[in-house]
């Protein structure tokens, strides 16, 4: 695409204009910028555009958008992120770092294959769900890093962002209606409006905790790419703070909803799932849905408009098959069936854990294990050793109170935003079973235990194993084992519980288990175990 590159830059399409060996060079023109592809390098121009969302009209505040570019996208991915190159002219032509006068500035980047975009990927069956958990995790660990905006900023206050998620609704509304599609949006505005009302409470105190951080902003499939073995972010929105000072649930959420609009739902639990594993925070589970409908919405507003001003038939039927398909997953997210409460319960080395990891994809759970819980209670990495002694220090009555509290709470969170759950945790005493089944009740949602447990041999080897690997967040070993055994509490009639009994040693235990959960959800009239 070269129609709308001015004149002086023509010669950056030459191989000859770059300060190292080229062998062609590739433009690609986006809606602010043009893209020159080298082979090796990538060097981004921005365009002298003047939008509703950013003015790079003047040279200066165009160098200046570079300089951001390149600042704010290496936190994310520095090995792509190179430096800011000028732009000279000498009286004929344009080069980059070259004689003559500035004229310009260029972000320049490492190249990679379009086939290592994450779209690519997932089109092609090339990246497991595992993958995107990774992701993730690093992530969370980068977004505990990220500035936090000043009390007297005005990034993130309820008030503001309640405003931007009308005004985007509305703005949607007006793109559809241009397609004939406006009845589609109107038919998700008084659910969309509901949650946003109920959700207020959660946006103030989240930026007051701190959750609202300068990010990536533009966090969606299109923007990672795998690169040196792992994924990286690239892209970010360097032009307007404010839309790059967000809830870091609102980041997380863009992806998320991304993956479930493509359909690759496990994948998007994955996602979730190592994010809020990594960094403890469920709290933004409660905001992922509202923050997914909302990212849905921009994405079915920019291809309503893309096909309102395409020319050709072909770009035009694709825009519009781009805006049905975010809208449908506006549609179901805020339509997603009521979710789960899932209690592991068994002896150290009994397989919770294992379980644990399988079931949550199949049914759309956020998992929290204890173990973990208890080393972020004692401000300890998840495979770091306390240290304590058998029934003391991080594993006193005292610390299980809490970690069980903390448990209840991360849960409660995950369950108000709309998610199932999956507990993973000895839950050995009646008392802890009782405090962390009442959320079923409290929250209308079906309570299920799955009693793990496997013969003592099993038992004691899978221990050494974990023992000597040394790597696993529990510190169980064979004493630990011993004292559960004295004061495991069975499960009683009294108490209520659905209970379903799990050999770990079992082949097919998954898919039994699985089997055997639709059975009694749909005896008790509950409907989907897919996770859907």
């Amino acid at each position: 695409m070269t129609a709308g590159l001015p004149a002086e830059l023509s010669a950056l399409l030459e191989p000859a204009a770059y300060p190292h060996p080229a062998r062609r060079v590739q433009l690609i023109e986006t809606h602010i910028s043009w893209v020159f592809l080298t082979g090796e390098l990538a060097y981004k121009v921005k365009k002298p555009v003047h939008l509703a969302f950013v003015d790079l009209r003047s040279v200066e505040r165009r160098a200046f958008c570079c300089a951001e570019e390149l600042r704010l996208n290496r936190r994310f991915a520095a090995e792509l992120y190179l430096r800011v190159c000028r732009v000279t002219f000498d009286g004929q032509r344009a080069w980059i770092d070259g004689p003559g006068e500035v004229i310009d500035h260029a972000v320049c980047m490492r190249q990679f294959d379009a086939a290592d975009e994450l779209g690519a990927l997932l089109a092609g069956g090339r990246l497991e769900p595992q993958t995107l958990a990774a992701f993730a995790r690093e992530l969370a660990r980068l977004h505990a890093m990220l500035p936090r905006p000043a009390a007297d900023d005005p990034w993130g206050h309820a008030d503001s962002v309640r405003a931007l998620l009308l005004r985007n609704l509305a703005e949607c509304r007006a793109a559809a209606e241009m397609l004939g599609a406006a009845p589609a949006v109107d038919g998700l505005s008084g659910a969309y409006a509901a949650r946003i009302e109920a959700a207020e409470p959660w946006l103030a105190s989240r930026r007051a905790a701190g959750q609202v951080r300068e990010c990536h902003g533009d966090l969606h499939v299109g923007n990672i790419a795998r690169y040196g073995g792992r994924l990286l972010a690239f892209d970010c929105i360097e032009f307007e703070p404010a839309f790059r000072w967000i809830d870091v649930a609102d980041e997380i959420a863009f992806l998320w909803m991304d993956l479930h609009a493509r359909g690759f739902p496990a994948h998007a639990q994955a996602c979730l799932g190592g994010y809020c594993f990594e960094g403890g925070d469920y709290g933004a589970c409660r905001l992922v849905r509202l923050y997914g409908v909302h990212r849905a919405l921009v994405r079915a507003k920019v291809a309503a408009l893309r096909a309102a001003d395409a020319s050709d038939p072909q770009t035009r039927a694709a825009s519009r098959r781009e805006h049905g398909r975010y809208l449908g997953c506006a549609h179901e997210l805020l339509a997603a069936r009521p979710p789960r409460l899932v209690l592991m319960c068994g002896l150290s080395g009994s397989g919770k854990t294992w379980l644990a990891e399988r079931l949550a994809p199949a049914l759309g759970a956020v998992h929290l294990r204890s173990d973990v819980e208890r080393k972020r209670l004692g401000n300890l990495r998840a495979g770091q050793r306390s240290g304590s002694a058998l029934a003391q220090g991080l594993y006193s009555a005292p610390m299980s109170a809490a970690t069980y509290e903390r448990l209840r709470q991360c849960a409660e969170a995950a369950l108000g935003g709309g998610f199932s759950v999956i507990i993973d945790a000895s839950c050995q005493r009646r008392e802890q079973r009782a405090r962390l089944s009442s959320l079923g009740a409290a929250y209308g949602v079906p309570v299920h235990v799955f009693l793990c447990h496997a013969p003592r041999s099993v038992l004691e080897a899978r221990l050494a194993a974990r023992e000597r690997a040394g790597a696993d967040a529990s510190e169980a070993n064979l004493s630990v084992l011993a004292l559960q055994q004295t004061q495991f509490e069975p499960i009683g009639a009294a108490e209520g519980l659905t209970v379903i009994e799990a050999d770990t040693t079992r082949v097919d235990l998954v898919p039994q288990l699985l089997a055997q959960l639709q059975r009694q959800e749909i005896k008790t009239g509950s409907e989907d175990v897919s996770g859907r």
